[in-house]
């Protein structure tokens, strides 16, 4: 589900071919059969409108890329700052499902950067329940979450395995016409990932290796011109439109952080706006 993202003004690269997706970790190729596979159905999306999502979703960031460099930084993990892993039992809706499966992910990503064996396996018992309503339990059966629970202690690892299986997620809801569902997913992933980033900076936010983290969350705020394209292109669906019109007060704020130069001062405003837009998203 989540990407690499290029530097801030990053236009799109002719040639990207729709039928490769781009793994997170320099777009190296994915070598495992088992996360491959797509499902086969009778209603796959259009080769033009996939073209169209692919394009555009390389340009949104992985949540993982921020948790790599606040553990790095040497940032203590709080788990007061992620969803409670049991969260999705309370959402009842696709809409709800959706966005909390991505929100969740970022979480588990989160919870793996820190090396917190545990706090991972209870994300990941979750997810699966969720993955299983969304049509995606492929993507995160018991086999794969043991093995990407072997990885831990290897936090590259564990998000380019974590990364590969939200890409089957989304190409096995895109081959269902389900695009609105990986829109959500990725929106979902997108805000709790830029709200858990900045709530670790805000425990230190001063700290001597904190500068490249403000760059890094200003490449995320500006992902949001992708965030909202996806959610454009597909407004015509109810819940990407709902998702839409609950993102847009706060779009010109976040956007205005997509720059980089602004420092701690400035780190108070974001907060507020990036915690109102996710507790209503998630709640």
């Amino acid at each position: 589900m989540f990407r690499k993202f290029s530097p801030i003004h990053l236009t799109f690269v002719a040639g990207i071919a729709a039928a490769s997706f781009l793994s997170s970790c320099g777009g190296k190729k994915d070598d495992d059969p088992s996360l491959k596979d797509v499902e086969v159905t009778k209603d796959t999306i259009k080769s033009e409108v996939r073209n169209d999502f692919d394009l555009i979703r390389v340009n949104i960031p992985s949540p993982g890329e921020l948790t790599k460099k606040l553990s790095a930084a040497k940032i203590a993990y709080n788990k007061s700052f992620l969803l409670s892993p049991s969260k999705g039992s309370s959402y009842s809706s696709n809409y709800q499902k959706a966005i909390g499966m991505g929100a969740l992910g970022a979480d588990l990503g989160m919870a793996a950067s820190y090396n917190q064996p545990q706090d991972a396996l209870e994300y990941l018992t979750n997810m699966s329940k969720l993955a299983g309503d969304l049509g995606i339990s492929t993507a995160f059966d018991p086999e794969f979450s043991k093995k990407l629970l072997t990885t831990i202690n290897k936090p590259d690892t564990f998000q380019l395995m974590l990364d590969k299986a939200f890409d089957k997620a989304e190409r096995n809801l895109r081959s269902n016409q389900r695009v609105a569902t990986t829109v959500l997913l990725v929106a979902g992933g997108w805000v709790e990932g830029l709200y858990t980033s900045i709530e670790e900076l805000n425990t230190n936010p001063t700290g001597p290796n904190t500068k490249d983290i403000y760059n890094d969350i200003s490449v995320h705020c500006y992902s949001l011109t992708y965030v909202f394209q996806l959610l454009e292109s597909y407004k015509s669906n109810a819940d990407c439109a709902k998702l839409l019109q609950e993102m847009q007060p706060s779009k010109a704020i976040l956007l205005g952080y997509g720059k980089v130069g602004w420092d701690p001062s400035a780190l108070p405003k974001l907060r507020e706006t990036v915690s109102a837009l996710r507790n209503k998203i998630t709640s």
